[in-house]
């Protein structure tokens, strides 16, 4: 069996023999992203999908007045990208920016046709994560319908612990959709909270 980051990803949801992981990998494309570059900007077409190996990522959308909205942020072994933009093949709306030193394994577009031509079970792998991610965002949305700033993070911290330690309070806070200083607050209220309780204790 072979070692890499990218087919223990892929591991979890499909089984492949050691020729298809082989094939796999010489499709893989490694790239490096400095902290602060653009790993696809918008107005570009996204080439890639990409698994991160190591560091974080954000995907930001800017608004007419300038503003950034985070839609997404990702850490070590979790793929991301402009997705809309890469099944199109067209320019795409969103950036996406190496928060940190990073490293990603990337299949590009014409080599993932051509995996989807050899290796047909890898199709239903991006179907599972596409689904994974899909049923993950209604989450989100539904989160920001019916919880108060404070309850949205909680959750978040408790389904992504290490993201909470890793990726900066102001990226986390767009994400959410509240100022950086409103989480900051929140937070403040929430370690207050923890307190009196260890007191009744």
């Amino acid at each position: 069996m072979q070692q890499s980051p990218v087919l223990d990803n892929i591991r979890k949801y499909i089984n492949l023999d050691p020729a298809e992981e082989h094939y796999l990998l010489d499709k893989v494309t490694e790239r490096s992203f400095s902290k602060g570059e653009r790993i696809n900007a918008e107005g570009e077409v996204n080439r890639y999908t990409n698994y991160i190996v190591k560091g974080s990522v954000r995907v930001y959308y800017v608004d007419q007045d300038g503003n950034e909205h985070v839609i997404q942020l990702g850490i070590a072994d979790w793929w991301t990208g402009d997705y809309i933009s890469f099944i199109s093949q067209q320019p795409g709306y969103l950036n996406v920016e190496a928060l940190e030193q990073t490293l990603l394994y990337s299949f590009s577009y014409d080599n993932l046709q051509e995996i989807y031509r050899e290796v047909p079970k890898m199709e239903r792998f991006f179907r599972l994560l596409v689904q994974s991610a899909y049923a993950a965002f209604q989450n989100r949305v539904l989160q920001s319908l019916s919880m108060d700033a404070e309850s949205r993070y909680i959750a978040f911290r408790e389904k992504y612990p290490a993201m909470d330690q890793q990726i900066s309070q102001k990226h986390i806070a767009s994400y959410l959709g509240m100022s950086a200083e409103f989480l900051s607050k929140v937070k403040k209220r929430i370690v207050q909270k923890e307190r009196s309780k260890k007191r009744l204790l």
